[in-house]
């Protein structure tokens, strides 16, 4: 029996696109161990897989959320890059007793790749969104330039110290050039639509496009009795969440609050872990607000999805022919949606990238326009019925299987 070993990076968005692929590649009869942290253990074991997690302090989904929602994507590497140094030591013992086959990581869990190339293994690199360039980041303006590059530089510091010590301690060859992150592998898996990944040279024959792996039923998440009685009744449903990593403001709740209060739908806000809703004063009546919610059961009964523009919350909300409005909070999920609003399926505001408030008319005309328009719903599902060519899970399986069968 072949056996591989999965570095997941501690975040639903990351963990859920890849349990599909776990759970085909188990049914083939791989062994696959899948290494996280202990919230995503459920999940991974669901999947069929065997859970292993990370000492405690090296990393969490809170590390990466608080460095995610600094808005510098240099803080994210940084965080990485310290991570890699206390996790390889780990995973080097941990491999030693698992002598998997192969490794595959998440593309941003940099110590999967540094242990798998010190003990030089074949490497499956999970890449759970579209691969950016430098001309997709021509499209910002000046104003979303200074903003990104105010949150950035303070950060460059930290990271150019951490990825030394990286390369001291396990060499230039284990570490990628940059950019460094997101990283391939001798196979590279990206659970998205060839469609909607724009040119980028560092795309070759070892990278293939599967389309989305969303499988319901590896997700648990009910309605409980007061959220399906709000979801469930005659007006049309709009969910607003900004994911799991991205935290909304109390501002931006606030202005939901306005947008939206009189608007003839039932509205969700899944306002997440870093916003009181208590702090966010009385709800309109319309308005139901959780912490968080389950994201496909909503999506399930949705006329409409206000979202940062995350690909996996993306995809999802397609696969149910749900018309988005994006408010990206970088530049990837910019890329997203000006990619689905091309296709008529999504509406883009943009004035978070130059940290400028949402306004309350634009963000009420948006969500009223996919809720009038019936070709945004209509984009939204060709959309979602197209993006199934690249085989899914299934494929990517079959393209793992053939990697392990070529190593000697």
């Amino acid at each position: 029996m072949s056996h591989i070993v999965m570095t997941g990076m501690p975040a639903s968005g990351h963990v859920n696109p890849s349990l599909p692929l776990v759970r085909e590649l188990v049914g083939r009869g791989v062994d696959v161990t899948y290494y996280s942290t202990g919230e995503f253990a459920d999940a991974v074991e669901r999947a069929g897989a065997k859970f292993r997690a990370y000492p405690d302090g090296a990393i969490s989904s809170r590390d990466i959320a608080a460095a995610t929602q600094s808005g510098s994507s240099v803080r994210v590497v940084a965080k990485v890059l310290e991570a890699t140094l206390a996790l390889v030591p780990f995973l080097r013992e941990e491999f030693a007793r698992e002598r998997p086959d192969a490794v595959a990581y998440d593309s941003n869990a940099l110590w999967g790749r540094v242990t798998a190339a010190g003990l030089d293994l074949p490497t499956i690199s999970f890449m759970t969104t579209m691969l950016l360039g430098p001309a997709d980041f021509r499209g910002l303006t000046a104003g979303e330039w200074a903003y990104t590059l105010r949150l950035m530089l303070p950060d460059f510091p930290q990271a150019v110290r951490a990825r030394r010590r990286v390369l001291r301690r396990f060499g230039n060859g284990a570490v990628p050039s940059t950019p460094m992150l997101p990283m391939s592998g001798d196979l590279t898996l990206f659970p998205i639509p060839r469609e909607i990944q724009p040119a980028n040279s560092r795309l070759d024959e070892r990278c293939h496009f599967l389309g989305p792996t969303v499988n319901p039923d590896l997700r648990v998440g009910e309605l409980d009795t007061e959220l399906a009685a709000h979801v469930d009744g005659p007006d049309p449903v709009v969910l607003v969440s900004l994911g799991t990593l991205h935290a909304g403001t109390g501002e931006f709740f606030r202005t939901c609050f306005t947008a939206l209060a009189d608007l003839p739908a039932r509205v969700v806000l899944a306002v997440g872990h870093s916003t009181d809703p208590g702090e966010l004063g009385t709800p309109p009546a319309n308005t139901l607000v959780r912490t968080t919610v389950p994201q496909l059961e909503i999506l399930r009964r949705a006329a409409v999805f206000v979202t940062h523009g995350g690909m996996n919350s993306a995809l999802e909300a397609l696969a149910y022919a749900v018309p988005l409005v994006v408010v990206p909070q970088q530049v990837e999920q910019l890329v997203v949606g000006q990619t689905i609003a091309e296709r008529g399926a999504a509406v883009v505001l943009r004035q978070n990238l130059s940290h400028r408030p949402v306004p309350a008319g634009e963000l009420r005309a948006a969500v009223e326009r996919m809720l009038s328009d019936p070709s945004a719903r209509d984009h939204a599902r060709a959309l979602g019925a197209g993006f199934g060519s690249g085989g899914g899970a299934a494929a990517g399986a079959e393209l793992v299987e053939e990697l392990l069968h070529r190593r000697p």
